[in-house]
């Protein structure tokens, strides 16, 4: 006799430990049941006696593979689907009826459903499992993990096999967000670890190394490129705040400490200062920069770079020198062109009353003294115009080899018997274009420096070489690189410091007693060499001597031009001659030397005014003008215009202050160009080549 106790809905409402002894006793019963030692199981319960038979012992069984979240299916030894719960029904998208009696394989492709009839023929044993793709009645893939096991109910009973389909979809989504953000992860890594290669690559481009400052103990932590700037190249060094502002030069230690100190508070620190680098005990410049980073508003480390800008301290330095140099050379050439002037009237005058004067033998020595004097003047003021590369140079083509024989002579008795000179000539020399008067006075001014560097004697070594200067060497000097023909200087002297060779081509700069030096001969060599396209390098040191090299651009002319020098003659002549300077005094006193020399003179204080006359005067034979003057027209303006009003009428220039403008030439290839201050002699040999000129054409 039976009785249903209760409805599947019972099941359904239990909690899970409810349901675990339920199933429990319902495993008591039906063994007992199976075993046949009773045919039914009463159970006092709080709801009063429950039976349980065969039929209702294993509901709680089929109540739990339905609520299951997997799919459940009993198969037969083929294949066919026997039973299935609603779990497997809603992933094949079915209702039970359709798909009780079909064969699990219809499930999935074809070459899938191969695989699992295999699984399920070759007999699922203690278990077996594979991942399939379920195409549902909508068409729709589900991935899924089938696991199949036997099931022996009866020896006698054909053989059955349950299995279990497990809902991959949410597992794999799961799989490929991990694999996504494992990729993330891998890609951020990968760019983080070029990023830091990147900014270590521009670190050492920079050659700048890294340091970080522990600000609870003041250690600090630094790369091996910013201990190779402190001079430790073989293994990393101990570093605290301390023993960095060791490494400094003693009087900027305090100021490194002061900046570590405020970076606490600023947020930042930075500085340029000086250290003592250990390797070589050289004196290098090196900027600090840094960070600060706090926890809440407590500093806690600062990190930062470093750099070695010892170059750059030097370019920069070497550029203030170099502006310094222009615009001291721009106030001695203005200097220069009112002196010269002055020369010019002086000497003029002396000229004149020189052809005046009797013959008392005391008037004759105040005069030539005063002569002398305008000289020495008229030396002077060409070292302030070759300082200032505004001196009118004459280049040619020269070979130095040749033209240092020329004045062999004037050297030795310029540096005196105690000095001993040796000349090394370098073989296959190329040829410069220089000027070979000012080259000439530039070596004799350096041998005589070298003299005065060597009290006690020594020896005075003047070579000669071609050199291949590259960009480095070149730029250290403000020069270009190229090909030069080089001719240095040497003495076995006294030297020099530091601190005097950043001033040695300064104009009046000596360190000679007073009145024993104008401070002008390196001057005149620097100058001289800018203004020839050259330059000048300088090796020195106290106790070592001095080198000066002066570097000559190499020629590509083949030939060397000749002149023959003027004879110094004086002659009068007849004809008019316009005079045009700005300056009376200057004016009055060359027309006054004209006349004379026996010329009519004619004079005009600007440009514009000597063209008035030039109009109204035909029988004019000459003009002589100054050319730098007013007005906006300079005497190679006027000579210009001249030439296309009345192109017969010669011009003559004189200047002691051309800034190298373009001055006309005369067909025998000289520049119609007279110099001041000149002399009556000057002059007249001055017009005789014009007139000479004119005449031949």
């Amino acid at each position: 006799m039976t009785e249903r106790a209760a409805n599947d809905t019972e099941y359904e409402s239990l909690t899970g430990e409810e349901l675990i002894s339920r199933l429990r006793e319902a495993e008591e019963t039906l063994e007992a049941i199976r075993t046949g030692a009773v045919d039914a199981v009463v159970i006092a319960g709080s709801q009063g006696q429950q039976v349980y038979t065969l039929e209702n012992a294993d509901r709680p069984y089929r109540v739990l593979v339905e609520q299951m979240q997997e799919g459940a299916i009993t198969l037969s030894e083929r294949g066919t689907i026997l039973y299935c719960n609603e779990r497997f029904a809603t992933l094949v998208a079915s209702p039970h009826d359709s798909i009780i009696g079909q064969p699990l394989t219809r499930y999935v492709s074809v070459d899938e459903g191969r695989v699992l009839s295999n699984m399920i023929a070759t007999g699922a044993g203690p278990g077996v499992s594979g991942e399939f793709g379920i195409v549902n009645c909508l068409g729709h893939e589900v991935p899924v993990n089938i696991s199949l096991i036997d099931l022996k109910v009866d020896e006698a009973m054909p053989r059955l096999v349950c299995g279990i389909v497990t809902d991959l979809t949410s597992s794999r989504m799961r799989t490929r967000e991990l694999s996504a953000a494992n990729e993330r992860l891998a890609n951020e890594i990968v760019e983080r670890r070029k990023t830091e290669e990147n900014l270590q690559l521009t670190l050492d481009a920079a050659e700048m190394g890294i340091w970080e400052l522990d600000l609870s103990d003041n250690r600090m932590r630094c790369s091996l490129r910013h201990d190779r700037i402190f001079g430790n190249a073989t293994s990393p060094v101990p570093f605290d705040l301390a023993a960095l502002a060791d490494r400094f030069v003693p009087e900027d230690q305090h100021k490194v400490r002061e900046a570590f100190e405020t970076a606490r508070a600023s947020g930042a620190v930075e500085f340029e200062h000086r250290i003592r680098r250990a390797s070589d005990n050289a004196v290098r410049w090196v900027n600090v920069k840094g960070r600060t980073f706090y926890d809440g508003k407590r500093p806690v480390r600062i990190t930062g770079v470093t750099a070695d800008i010892t170059q750059r301290r030097e370019v920069d330095e070497q550029l203030r020198q170099a502006q310094k140099m222009e615009a001291v050379g721009q106030l001695t050439g203005g200097i220069a062109h009112d002196f010269n002037n002055l020369l010019m009237i002086i000497g003029g005058s002396l000229d004149m009353l020189g052809r005046r004067m009797s013959g008392d033998e005391r008037v004759v020595r105040l005069f030539e003294a005063a002569r002398q004097a305008v000289a020495r003047g008229s030396k002077l003021n060409q070292q302030l115009l070759a300082f200032s590369r505004r001196q009118n140079l004459q280049i040619e083509v020269v070979q130095i080899n040749d033209l240092i024989p020329t004045f062999e002579h004037l050297l030795d008795r310029a540096v005196g018997e105690t000095v001993k000179t040796k000349f090394v000539s370098g073989t296959d020399l190329w040829e410069c274009r220089t000027d070979p008067h000012q080259l000439e006075t530039a070596i004799v001014n350096l041998a005589i420096n070298a003299r005065d560097a060597m009290p006690q004697g020594g020896e005075l070594v003047i070579k000669t070489a071609n050199r291949r200067v590259d960009e480095a060497f070149a730029s250290r000097w403000e020069a270009s690189a190229g090909e030069y023909a080089m001719i240095s200087v040497g003495d076995t002297g006294v030297g020099m410091s530091a601190e005097v060779l950043a001033h040695v081509f300064e104009p009046f700069f000596t360190t000679k007693d007073v009145g024993k030096g104008t401070g002008l001969g390196l001057s005149q060599v620097y100058g001289f060499a800018k203004q020839s396209g050259g330059f000048v390098a300088v090796t020195s040191a106290p106790g070592r001597g001095t080198v000066i090299e002066v570097f000559l651009r190499r020629s590509t002319d083949s030939v060397p031009i000749v002149r023959k020098p003027a004879e110094a003659t004086l002659e009068t002549g007849t004809g008019v001659v316009l005079v045009v300077e700005d300056d009376a005094d200057v004016r009055a006193t060359t027309s006054g030397m004209l006349q004379d020399l026996g010329y009519s003179v004619l004079s005009a204080a600007t440009g514009s005014a000597a063209l008035e006359i030039i109009q109204a005067n035909a029988g004019l034979d000459l003009v002589f003008s100054d050319v730098v003057m007013p007005d906006g027209m300079s005497g190679v303006e006027l000579a210009r215009r001249i030439g296309l009003v009345r192109p017969a009428l010669p011009v003559l220039l004189t200047s002691g202050y051309t800034a190298q403008r373009a001055i006309p030439e005369l067909p025998t290839g000289e520049r119609a160009l007279l110099k001041k201050p000149f002399s009556h002699s000057d002059l007249s040999i001055a017009i005789r080549k014009i007139m000479a000129s004119v005449s031949a054409t």
